[in-house]
């Protein structure tokens, strides 16, 4: 489906209210409500009773002991000599109290006033009627609006009892601002005096009880800290203990290594240097005294001194055969039997061995006592025994002193908590009497400056003029709330009004532009330029007046649609309309006259099978038209008649049917606008109303573009938008929209004055260039380009 739009909506649809707009269309019910508005002020300012206002300024301080140096409520004034503001509140509060009101009432008997009287016959209490006129506030004017000052007001109908009545409450309020500050000092004083005995006794009994406890206790006490010497000595006692078991743990591990080597029997193993491979450095250099000791015993002082170096090279030779083991040993538990460095190592013990054989000093006596490894590995294992026994019973007595620090520290951590709680006690003692005393010395020092102090500035004076009503404040009051009340009921009837405002919103509404305004026809003036010899009906004014202003707006369509149909081929169009009567059909045979002028071959079918218009504006009622090409499968050129115009043909409804939409959804349909495009250039359809029947919403996928007609003058928004969801239900959109039937004034419709001012220029400027024609009638295209 192919759109006629030129330009793409900023908006979606639905109602705008521009509010300058709207106020300029409904001016009169802004002037009718700023006119009621000031009217009712008027009214009320010379129909209300006047007020009399009487003022006064109150300074509320608070008495202290030292010079006041502020006058202002600020977070700097932590001395007590600046109130505070919750207590200026308090205040406020006390002017307006009831207790105090009555207290008034009773001492300048305020109820023999003539106000009072008259609000006690309407049934209203003296101090309601005080509590409906009176206002207080505090703070002063621009910078002084910090000021502790009261400002009280009251209004009466004569300005006497104005100022006679805050002149009461006023001194009602001081009164009692007095009576109670001195009172409440002495209450404090007492009170305070009561607390100090009672606190110097609680601070008494707890030194005494903290002096008690410290010289009870066996540990020694510095100051705020415990020397706990139980603590210090368990502290050493489980180093000693942790070094005592790793000790303990190292020799245990070392016998079960050899335990484990005797058990698996790895010692029936040849070599005896296999029982030396069992010992670590550190237990190979341990047991060099052994094998030190062992040489010596066997060999004598001459063989000795004879012998020294071979002696020395033999023992440097055997200790290297010992690295050697260890090594190979460690490389085998780390990298296996078979690896390559395990390889070297034993041939490195196997050349040492024979270096040690052919380079072996000369033996000692054989009969000499000596020590072998064997022996040696037994003597080394009854050293470790005797370790982990030793080891094991000082680990038993390093548990059993600790166990008993540990009991006695927990006895002084105790003893400790125990003073700290009674010292906490003390110094909460201390700190309550320190302040009794000092609140009682603050107390004592200020008897005489004691309470608040209530100084008058401004003393209630008689008003001479009344304070309301004010006729230039209730002016502004009223032309106020009128612009309100007249802008609200302006924008209540744009809300409620449903017509179309302009061109634009019409187009917001369908999302098509508008080609084209079509004023309202006069019949008397078109039937005055119908031709003479032509039966074609007075509305068809393209035929019968091509030169006329009307004429010219269906060119001004024409033209737009002829334009969009160079860009997309655009050769079927279905004009329809919201409802029956807003013009459809006459708009779309002025259209098709249009078309037909321009050169093109034209074929205008009328689709409305129900009530058939397009017959009757041609005069060619009778003929065979659509529902017999339909019904009876007639041919496509029986069932067309060619007008008085050239190249525009009618395809008249046809005979009568009972099946309209049946017909028009038949595939029959279809085929005959196909086989109508190989005829004409242009085929027009006149489809019924979209809200009356469902025939508009079966031919519109038929064709490449859909024409709207609207008549703005019965056509509401509502009818257009409900139009426009029938096409929208199926994805077809308008393609252009016509208006029709638009009032050329103002004054009967809001798109009138706008049709007359947007598109006037029509009938403006075409009288000129009319009377240049001298061929009215003539049948020639008018520039568009004929074929």
């Amino acid at each position: 489906m192919t759109s006629f739009n030129q330009e793409e909506q900023s908006d979606e649809g639905g109602f705008q209210l521009h509010l300058f707009a709207t106020l300029k269309r409904r001016w009169e019910y802004v002037a009718f409500g700023t006119f009621l508005g000031v009217a009712l002020a008027a009214l009320y300012f010379y129909t209300a009773t006047p007020m009399y206002q009487s003022d006064i300024e109150i300074l509320v301080g608070q008495r202290s002991s030292e010079v006041t140096n502020s006058g202002t409520i600020t977070s700097t004034n932590a001395s007590g000599d600046a109130i505070q503001e919750d207590q200026l509140a308090t205040h406020m509060r006390l002017l307006t109290s009831r207790r105090l009101l009555a207290e008034a009432i009773e001492i300048a008997n305020l109820k023999d006033l003539e106000s009072f009287r008259d609000a006690a016959q309407n049934g209203m209490k003296p101090i309601d009627h005080i509590l409906k006129h009176i206002s207080v506030k505090r703070g002063g004017d621009g910078h002084a609006r910090d000021a502790m000052v009261l400002r009280a007001t009251f209004a009466d109908p004569k300005p006497e009892d104005a100022a006679t009545v805050l002149a009461a409450i006023y001194r009602s309020y001081s009164g009692y601002v007095e009576s109670h500050g001195e009172n409440s000092t002495v209450q404090a004083v007492k009170l305070i005096e009561d607390a100090r005995e009672t606190h110097e006794a609680e601070l008494a009994s707890a030194d005494s009880e903290y002096r008690e406890f410290v010289q009870s206790v066996s540990a020694l006490m510095d100051g705020q800290e415990v020397q706990d010497v139980h603590k210090d000595r368990l502290a050493k006692l489980e180093i000693e203990l942790n070094l005592v078991r790793n000790q303990l743990a190292e020799q245990q591990s070392r016998l079960e290594v050899i335990n484990s080597y005797f058990a698996n029997g790895d010692a029936k193993l040849p070599s005896d240097l296999n029982y030396l491979a069992l010992l670590s450095q550190k237990e190979v250099e341990r047991l060099k005294l052994f094998l030190d000791m062992t040489r010596g015993e066997v060999q004598s002082e001459q063989f000795q001194a004879e012998q020294p170096i071979r002696q020395e090279a033999a023992r440097v030779q055997y200790n290297r055969l010992l690295e050697l083991i260890q090594k190979e040993r460690a490389l085998s538990d780390a990298f296996g039997a078979n690896h390559p460095l395990v390889d070297m190592a034993r041939k490195e013990i196997e050349i040492t061995r024979q270096f040690m054989e052919t380079n072996a000093p000369i033996a000692a006596d054989t009969s000499a006592k000596k020590l072998d490894p064997a022996e040696m590995l037994k003597t080394y294992t009854l050293l470790l025994r005797n370790d982990i026994s030793e080891l094991d019973k000082r680990k038993a007595v390093l548990l059993r002193d600790a166990d008993l620090e540990l009991a006695a520290a927990k006895i002084v951590e105790s003893e400790f908590m125990t003073g700290s709680s009674l010292r906490a006690k003390l110094s909460r003692a201390q700190a309550r009497y320190d302040q009794v005393i000092l609140r009682l010395q603050e107390l004592n020092l200020s008897r005489s400056y004691a309470g608040f102090s209530t100084d008058l500035l401004a003393e209630p004076e008689v008003a001479l003029g009344p304070s309301w009503p004010k006729l230039p404040l209730l002016g502004a009051i009223g032309l106020f709330l009128g612009l309100c009340l007249g802008t609200t009921m302006a924008i209540a009837a744009e809300v409620l009004d449903a017509t179309f405002i302009s061109a634009a919103d019409i187009e917001t509404a369908t999302g098509a532009t508008v080609i084209a305004h079509v004023p309202r026809f006069v019949t008397k003036k078109s039937a005055a330029t119908t031709k003479s010899n032509s039966a074609i009906s007075p509305a068809v004014v393209s035929f019968h007046a091509p030169r006329s202003a009307e004429a010219e707006i269906y060119r001004v369509a024409r033209t737009s649609l002829l334009i969009s149909n160079r860009k997309e081929a655009v050769r079927t169009m279905m004009m329809t309309s919201p409802q029956p009567g807003d013009g459809k059909s006459t708009t779309i045979s002025n259209l098709a006259v249009s078309f037909a002028r321009t050169g093109k071959k034209v074929l205008l079918i009328d689709a409305d099978l129900r009530r058939p218009t397009i017959s009757k504006l041609f005069c060619i009622e009778g003929a065979p038209g659509l529902a017999d090409i339909l019904i009876d499968n007639r041919p496509l050129t029986e069932s067309f008649v060619q007008t008085e115009l050239t190249n525009l043909y009618i395809m008249p409804h046809g005979k009568p049917t009972s099946e309209p939409a049946e017909l028009l959804e038949s595939r029959r349909f279809a085929i005959l606008l196909e086989e109508a495009k190989k005829h004409f250039d242009f085929i027009l359809i006149d489809a019924p109303p979209l809200l009356a029947v469902a025939d508009p919403a079966i031919i519109a996928p038929m064709v490449d573009a859909v024409i709207l007609t609207i008549r703005v003058s019965k056509n509401g928004r509502r009818p257009v938008e409900h139009a426009v969801k029938i096409l929208s239900d199926i994805e077809i959109a308008p393609s252009a929209v016509v208006v029709n039937g638009v009032e050329k004034s103002a004054q009967k419709s809001y798109y009138g004055g706008y049709y007359r001012n947007q598109y006037g220029y029509v009938g403006k400027y075409h009288a000129t260039y009319a009377a240049l024609d001298l061929k009215p009638d003539s049948d020639v295209a008018t520039g568009v380009g004929a074929r």
